[in-house]
């Protein structure tokens, strides 16, 4: 009985309360309609793909001769781009000027006469001092030296005597004299029948060995010498 009661009165307030709430206009509301816009959609866009070809630049190099190699200082690396279709472009990779290194000295193909010399030749100084100074701006003797010279460009070469106004000190010659191999030869000295020769428009230069005798059986020595200059002076 007690339990029947207590729902009967249950049931009365909730009746009151949904009365009141529609007496009182509590619930009068609006639906609104929410216009969403969605921000985070992809899209598709079309980009063009450009290479930028490398530029390339000379440097010229007086000591070395026009027939020698042109030699590649710095290899050229083309650039990247791209382009939207609207026209903004963007560098993705700038390109690398390639740059090429030119002899312009005269060309210097000869053919004369190569003989051979020592350090203790009549004329030669005591110390067999040549007449040239290196690249460094040192002595060099035949004997405390030897007849070879450490060029930082060739390696280690033979030494020439040779007309020096026509093949000034540091003067490179690829040396063909049919006999050997061509070997290559830095003018460092030079002599009275090199300038003599010279003047009369004929070619002829004197490998270096210690003594006068040290040539003897080398087959060094050839009146059909081919010289080839691959640079002039220092």
């Amino acid at each position: 009985m007690e339990i029947y009661l207590l729902k009967l009165i249950g049931n009365w307030l909730s009746v009151l309360a949904v009365s009141l709430v529609s007496f009182l206009g509590l619930n009068s509301y609006q639906e609104k309609m929410m216009d969403v816009k969605n921000t985070s959609y992809t899209k598709t866009v079309s980009v063009i793909n450009e290479v930028i070809p490398f530029k390339t630049e000379y440097v010229y190099n007086s000591s070395k001769s026009e027939a020698a190699k042109k030699e590649i200082l710095v290899q050229g690396v083309d650039g990247l781009s791209y382009t939207y279709e609207n026209g903004v472009s963007k560098v993705l990779r700038e390109p690398v000027t390639q740059v090429i290194e030119v002899g312009t000295a005269r060309t210097g193909e000869y053919d004369g006469r190569l003989t051979t010399y020592g350090g203790d030749c009549k004329g030669c100084s005591k110390t067999a001092t040549v007449a040239c100074r290196t690249e460094e701006g040192k002595t060099f003797s035949l004997f405390r030296d030897g007849i070879y010279y450490e060029d930082d460009e060739f390696g280690s070469v033979r030494i020439l005597a040779a007309d020096l106004g026509g093949f000034p000190c540091g003067t490179m010659i690829l040396v063909d004299n049919g006999n050997v191999d061509p070997f290559y030869a830095v003018v460092l000295d030079t002599g009275f029948t090199m300038r003599e020769n010279y003047k009369r428009g004929y070619v002829w230069m004197d490998l270096a060995f210690q003594h006068q005798g040290d040539s003897k059986g080398t087959h060094m020595g050839s009146k059909n010498t081919h010289f080839s200059v691959q640079r002039w002076g220092w």
